[in-house]
């Protein structure tokens, strides 16, 4: 899901996002997710999910929590609904929630390191756990902690929720893309990439570049389901490999730096060249220019985000010690 500098554009932007007949990792991609969680959960956290939804189609409910920010204002799916414009008056700045900006050059996600927040996207994933366990905000119903998790860990796998450009610009508007922790910390930054304009569309971006093309180049589709069924094969190809170590309220962690790593790949071989700066401080945008050789690089790379984020969801449901 992008992110936008204010609310208006946000408004705009996202009724039009609804509005389009394109998909999204936020569409397709957190639908196709789902579906494959559903496929590998165990029957102790499948009960436990069809106990709070009635039901256990993860993919159905993957996009509430982009839907509840259209609700903010009135509109989308759920500019009605009671629940979502409850959630939204108790938490107005959960669009914030999706994502975690780190520089190119950290060697891991820190949670309490000074590019993470305490409502950054690995630790909202951490707040969802609680609450599923009994703790966490009173707050948010059992229910909403479910589309949390199926969300937000769909959200974390997405490289460009993470890895975020940080840039020195010049007096002419020339900007060099700073990877050093250290030196980008009070710098202006690409807002995950959707600052990064690669051709003269409003959507020609690099975030939404993998938020749409590389989903739809993983499985040549623009169908959740038919996606499911190419990433559901990858996992049981290789999702032995995946298992998260160590103690399941870190897992999280972990999957941030992997996405971070996988960023550094998304940003590689770019050529960025003249930005426009934001008449509200920071960057409006910057054109850049993909390599020849981007597709074949990052598809893969999307299709192996995608795929271990179905798993690691189903993984982290499947380890959660549910309360009744």
């Amino acid at each position: 899901m992008h992110r936008f500098p204010d609310k208006l554009t946000a408004a705009v932007a996202l009724a039009l996002a609804c509005a389009a007949p394109a998909y999204c990792w936020d569409a397709e991609g957190h639908r196709a997710i789902g579906i494959v969680a559903s496929q590998n959960m165990t029957a102790n956290a499948r009960a436990h999910v069809v106990k709070i939804l009635g039901n256990d189609d993860l993919g159905a409910i993957a996009s509430w929590m982009d839907q509840v920010r259209l609700a903010y204002f009135h509109a989308g799916p759920l500019g009605a609904d009671p629940e979502a414009l409850r959630f939204n008056a108790e938490f107005p700045k959960n669009g914030e929630w999706h994502y975690v900006d780190l520089p190119l050059g950290l060697k891991a996600y820190e949670p309490d390191g000074p590019f993470s927040k305490p409502d950054d996207v690995v630790h909202m994933i951490g707040m969802a756990v609680s609450v599923l366990e009994g703790g966490g905000d009173k707050r948010i119903t059992k229910a909403e902690a479910v589309y949390m998790l199926v969300h937000f860990v769909g959200d974390l796998h997405q490289p460009l929720h993470v890895g975020n450009g940080f840039f020195d610009v010049a007096p002419d508007g020339s900007v060099k893309l700073v990877t050093e922790p250290a030196a980008a910390k009070d710098l202006p930054n690409d807002k995950g990439g959707n600052a990064d304009f690669y051709g003269t569309g409003k959507y020609d971006e690099l975030h939404a570049y993998w938020d749409t093309n590389l989903v739809q180049k993983v499985a040549d589709t623009k169908e959740a389901a038919d996606l499911a069924v190419v990433l559901a094969k990858k996992v049981a190809a290789d999702g032995a490999g995946w298992k998260s170590p160590g103690d399941y309220h870190l897992w999280a962690e972990g999957w941030a730096t992997e996405s971070l790593m996988a960023a550094r790949t998304a940003y590689d071989g770019i050529t960025f060249g003249a930005e426009t700066p934001d008449p509200r401080g920071g960057i409006k945008s910057i054109k850049i220019t993909l390599p020849a050789n981007y597709d074949a690089v990052c598809v893969p790379i999307a299709e192996e985000r995608l795929a271990k984020a179905g798993y690691h969801l189903a993984e982290i449901l499947n380890a959660i010690q549910w309360s009744d």
